[in-house]
């Protein structure tokens, strides 16, 4: 039987096209390594972001410790202002000049109208039911009182402002005041003397040695609702900003 033989130089060859087959893929199958100025490049990048990233958390923390500062400042500032207001105005020994209707009540505002002010002696005038007794205890001896109107509500108003002999007087008459009213054994009168009834709203504000007060009624002394938004103005307008904002801290000024 006859075998085929390859020739020497073909067996040669053959092997030779096997490894450069895999050489071939082989090289299609790697991949480009990135350049050293690439890779330089990544960290310097890095560490700049963490650089500004760490700056910018530096000067947060400044400058919220700055507005801490400045607010604590300011309160301390209130603070100071505030307790040198009470001391000027703490008792008639600091405080001697009595109260004057000009003062109190100097004329009529954007917010309201004074169409009468009176000025009194003898506190328990101004008051009605077991009230009267309790001005005169804690010893009253000026009431500055004044009608009102304003220009969002038909409403009767008697404002006023008490003078007490000292800080602790006044906050004791305040303290009866609230239990008077909530019980109905006591409260303000009107300008013309007459007793608001239970339910009527009162208001009022202590500081130093002042009682300061609001009464509101309808136009005929009937009852109105406390929780309004026009009382809840009234409040703000002269109670506040008038009685307290504006006489009082100019006195202690």
């Amino acid at each position: 039987m006859r075998y085929a033989t390859p020739m020497r130089s073909a067996h040669r060859a053959a092997p030779a096209s096997g490894p450069l087959l895999l050489i071939r893929i082989g090289a299609r199958g790697q991949h480009r390594r990135p350049s050293r100025r690439h890779l330089r490049r990544e960290p310097v990048i890095a560490q700049l972001f963490t650089r500004g990233l760490a700056s910018l958390i530096v000067l947060g923390i400044v400058v919220m410790l700055g507005v801490l500062i400045v607010a604590d400042e300011r309160r301390a500032h209130t603070r100071l202002a505030s307790a040198q207001i009470d001391a000027r105005i703490a008792s008639r020994a600091v405080d001697p000049a009595p109260l004057t209707e000009a003062e109190v009540f100097p004329g009529g505002s954007a917010a309201f109208q004074v169409t009468g002010t009176d000025i009194i002696a003898d506190c328990s005038l101004a008051a009605g039911g077991a009230l009267r007794t309790t001005l005169l205890r804690y010893g009253c001896t000026q009431a500055v009182r004044a009608s009102l109107t304003v220009p969002y509500a038909d409403y009767r108003i008697t404002a006023g402002m008490l003078n007490l002999p000292d800080t602790a007087s006044a906050t004791s008459v305040g303290d009866q005041v609230r239990y008077l009213v909530e019980t109905g054994d006591g409260s303000f009168a009107d300008m013309a003397g007459t007793e608001t009834g239970p339910g009527t709203p009162v208001l009022w504000r202590t500081r130093g040695h002042y009682v300061m007060y609001c009464v509101i009624t309808g136009p005929s002394g009937e009852l109105v609702a406390a929780d309004t938004p026009a009382v809840q103005q009234l409040t703000s307008e002269v109670l506040d900003a008038h009685l307290h904002d504006t006489v009082l801290i100019r006195r202690a000024s």
